[in-house]
């Protein structure tokens, strides 16, 4: 790129990527250069290089360091920098190139401290609500196109609705509209194999063929993610001349969509009317299309983002007691007065997030089952994000299972530290694994880690640390002093004394079964204590109640009396219309309670789906954990099964004594229903109970897997996982759990959603299920398990 003189130089640090990065994320990095192209002169620098020098030679304005998401990590390779602190006077950007929830965000703000960076910009606009700890040095260089690839290329509309893009559980929008669309619409599908693997993704349209493929499309629906965020598509497809539908946010609202008159907001109530109505009268359809196409090349091509050009003008001629703020994502930088509490952050307000907000509440107020079943659901949207993760670690601290907690945050560690490779992990991280270490009674160890990383600090680590070090030294301990430094953390945790956090520290160090260390922390937290510097005490710090476990309540929906004594077999006999239209209602509200036959449970949707998959895949055994007769999930696939043509064979695995007895009476005459019954006295042996008869299962009918697995969560809810399952949901060519929010099939559910053997055909992961999930194998997997057992 030749040198222009009238623009500032820019130098571009960026990641290189290999031949395996898929051709869409190549094309847009080249567009975030040739954007950035149109403010500076702009030098690409992908190789390992000393930042003095390479400064020395080509004298930059400015410099721009990449610092890319974890998912395409594998496809990519960070230049190594030396002397990066170096040349001061030269300013220094970091570029978040990555999700907002992205779980390399503790990497990016390790790379910002050891660089010498305090200010970054980040293509999504929920970035400060993820990492609020950042807000302060954010700014947004929002998505945008590029309108010699998106633009108006004449073709004729054929296609009603063009569906493109991921469908995981990223996108549950986009799931719901999807199916309602398809079921109504002629729609065009383009399927969207991932962000890593250039051999599969290489069949996704991208470029002008995808372009062109929206330029032929009425409508095309897409969303923010669960964040609701702004994404590329967003402006992608109104810029090729389509009617976007989309999901309502305040992202979007701030970058100037309006509700039918550039594009459509509409949710799964209200898209059908919506389509109708411009179906019907489509001149309102070609006026909202030729709208949104004027107003995307106007505001949100390439050309409209110079926010990164705004900052370096204005940070010239920045005074003392001033700072630069971003009063909207897509609005103009502007300077005011440091002491200023303008922002230009929005709040997307995702489920993902509630349910952690949610989460931190009851965990705080010493509710742990709940904590522990709302922050499982959150991880359900976003597996790989790194709070509700630390959060269940925290969650398993609190109910005693040290082992499990410190697996989860060595595994958050490892991943920032060693495939990331930041020079140091997350304060907050570190502090918990030290923590966990504790409640592991390993004392020795925790000190040595307490010690490690002495320039990380965080009122939480300071605290791990003053407790390690008052644990292993004699005698009163004074906590060393702190500046008032801290290294920002993506993980939010409430302010507390040292005294209030100690006596948090105790609670689950007995719950871990420590009771020597958590005496002498309660013997230290009686002295007069002053709370470290940083960690001012909170004035509402709330109650905590040792957890324990709690029943879920329910309520009765009819209630037992003579009266209702009779009421089961007029049930069998026949409701009356008017009462049964009464009762169905009652369970809509309160859950299922009727007999399968006569309950709406009929028409649940992933009964219903679970019902057609036991009655129209081929397939020649199942197996069924969690069987009972009358529970919705054992009826529902048995009723699919004996409908079944081809006749297979279902196992059922039941862990109630009653249960068994009438399963065994209800197909004594039927040799395709087999069941097994198990004993549980304790979760232990209820695991290996379940290893060994899944084995025993195999061997007496000489098989070598089952084909579909269905999992039942609502009777396994405090059992762990094991290896041996895992191996028989491997096998398996069809996967279907319920209750996914529970700790088993939770656990279950995370294995699955990152086994690239499988994808998820089908999911609910809030509802009144408790969640489910339908996996299915990979065409090509499905035949090399379906070819190797038949070799078997």
């Amino acid at each position: 790129m030749s040198h222009n003189p009238s623009k500032p130089k820019l130098l571009f640090f960026q990641y290189r990527h290999s031949k395996e990065l898929p051709d869409f994320l190549v094309m847009h990095r080249l567009h975030q250069v040739k954007c950035l192209a149109e403010f500076f002169d702009v030098v690409v620098i992908q190789e390992d290089c000393d930042y003095r020098r390479v400064c020395d030679r080509h004298e930059p304005d400015i410099a721009l360091f990449e610092m890319l998401s974890g998912a395409e990590l594998l496809s990519v390779r960070r230049p190594e920098i030396a002397n990066a602190r170096s040349c001061r006077d030269i300013p220094k950007l970091a570029f978040l190139n990555a999700d907002a929830w992205c779980d390399a965000r503790a990497g990016f703000i390790s790379d910002m401290e050891h660089m010498g960076i305090d200010t970054a910009f980040s293509i999504c606009t929920t970035a400060a609500e993820h990492t609020p700890e950042l807000a302060d040095k954010l700014f947004v260089w929002p998505n945008f196109i590029d309108p010699d690839v998106y633009r108006d290329y004449g073709q004729a509309k054929v296609i009603p609705a063009f569906f493109t893009g991921a469908t995981s559980t990223l996108y549950p929008w986009r799931r719901k509209i999807q199916k309602i669309v398809a079921d109504h619409y002629p729609s065009l599908m383009s399927p969207h194999h991932g962000y890593v693997g250039r051999s599969r993704v290489g069949r996704m349209m991208y470029g002008e063929a995808y372009a062109r493929a929206i330029n032929a499309s009425w409508f095309v629906p897409t969303c923010g993610t669960v964040a609701k965020d702004v994404l590329r598509k967003h402006f992608e497809i109104p810029g090729c001349k389509a009617c976007l539908i989309t999901e309502r946010s305040a992202a979007l609202e701030s970058a100037g969509f309006v509700d039918m008159r550039n594009c459509v907001f509409a949710d799964e109530t209200t898209v059908l009317d919506k389509l109708n109505h411009l179906l019907e009268h489509e001149e309102d359809l070609i006026r909202i299309i030729q709208a949104g196409y004027k107003f995307v090349h106007a505001r949100h091509t390439l050309r409209q983002r110079d926010q990164i050009l705004q900052w370096f003008h204005l940070n010239k001629k920045l005074r003392a007691g001033e700072k630069i703020v971003q009063e909207t994502p897509f609005g103009r930088l502007a300077v005011v007065d440091r002491s200023s509490d303008r922002s230009n952050h929005l709040a997307g307000q995702g489920v993902h997030l509630a349910l952690l907000q949610q989460g931190d509440a009851a965990l705080w107020a010493g509710d742990y089952p709940r904590a522990g079943a709302l922050y499982r659901r959150s991880s359900n949207y976003i597996p790989w994000m790194p709070e509700p993760n630390l959060r269940l670690a925290l969650f398993e601290l609190y109910r005693g299972d040290a082992k499990a907690a410190h697996a989860r945050i060595t595994e958050l560690i490892r991943y920032v530290t060693v495939e990331y490779k930041a020079a140091d992990p997350d304060p907050v991280e570190w502090a918990y694994l030290i923590v966990s270490l504790l409640c592991l009674g390993r004392l020795n160890e925790a000190a040595q880690r307490a010690s490690q990383f002495p320039a990380l600090r965080h009122p939480e680590l300071d605290h791990a640390r003053w407790a390690v070090e008052a644990l292993k030294t004699p005698g009163p301990f004074v906590p060393s002093p702190s500046d008032g430094t801290y290294r920002c953390s993506i993980h939010q945790m409430p302010q507390r004394t040292l005294k209030d956090w100690t006596e948090q520290l105790c609670i689950i160090l007995t719950a871990c079964k420590q009771p020597e260390l958590s005496a002498a922390l309660t013997e230290l937290r009686s002295r007069p204590q002053g709370s470290q510097a940083g960690s001012a005490p909170r004035n509402d710090a709330p109650t905590h109640q040792n957890g324990g476990t709690r029943k879920r309540s329910s309520m009765p929906l009819i209630p037992v009396s003579p009266q209702n004594s009779g009421l089961r077999q007029r049930l069998k006999t026949g409701l009356r219309r008017g009462v049964g239209h009464l009762l169905h209602r009652l369970e809509k509200r309160y859950g299922y309670f009727l007999p399968y036959h006569l309950s709406e449970m009929k028409n649940d949707e992933f009964l219903r789906e679970l019902r057609k998959l036991a009655r129209e895949r081929t397939f020649q055994t199942a197996l069924l954990m969690g069987a009972a007769k009358g529970e919705g999930v054992t009826e529902a696939f048995l009723s699919g099964v004996m409908e079944n043509e081809n006749k297979p064979t279902t196992f059922c695995i039941s862990s109630s004594a009653n249960e068994l007895t009438r399963l065994e009476n209800a197909f004594a005459d039927n040799d395709r229903v087999n069941c097994y019954g198990i004993a549980i006295r304790s979760e232990d042996e209820l695991t290996e109970q379940l290893q060994m008869t899944a084995t025993k299962i195999k061997e007496d009918y000489g098989l070598n897997g089952f084909d579909v697995v269905v999992i039942d969560g609502s009777n396994f809810k405090q059992l762990r996982p094991s290896a041996q399952l895992q191996t028989e949901l491997h096998g398996a060519t069809h996967i279907l759990l319920d209750d996914i929010n529970s700790s088993y099939n939770h656990a279950n559910y995370h294995q699955l959603v990152r086994d690239p053997d499988f994808v998820a055909v089908s999911c609910n992961l809030e509802g009144l299920r408790d969640g489910y999930a339908i996996f299915e194998k990979t065409e090509a997997q499905r035949r090399q398990t379906i070819s190797a057992r038949a070799d078997w």
